[in-house]
């Protein structure tokens, strides 16, 4: 089946997307004011819940070891980070 990629909202804090199974992040950036991120899904798979976690420069991060960086971007000279909670199945 042919891959395409799909766009998803960034949200605050801790927040959780369902895209499908086994889609893999590919950016996050700012685009008409608003985050959003981009990933490349196979639309047939089975739809799956991850969660993903926005973090300040400087801000503690707990549990950092079970955390994956997807990328950095910034919002109003503020510099934001994000991160996917691990647990998921590609």
């Amino acid at each position: 089946m042919a891959k395409t990629i799909w766009k998803f909202n960034v949200g605050a804090d801790e927040f959780s997307v369902r895209m499908p199974l086994g889609s893999r992040v590919l950016d996050v950036q700012l685009q008409d004011d608003l985050v959003q991120m981009w990933a490349l899904v196979d639309p047939e798979s089975e739809q799956v819940t991850r969660t993903f976690i926005t973090y300040g420069t400087g801000h503690p991060i707990a549990n950092a070891d079970e955390l994956t960086y997807i990328g950095t971007f910034q919002v109003d000279r503020l510099v934001f980070h994000l991160f996917e909670r691990n647990g998921f199945l590609f």
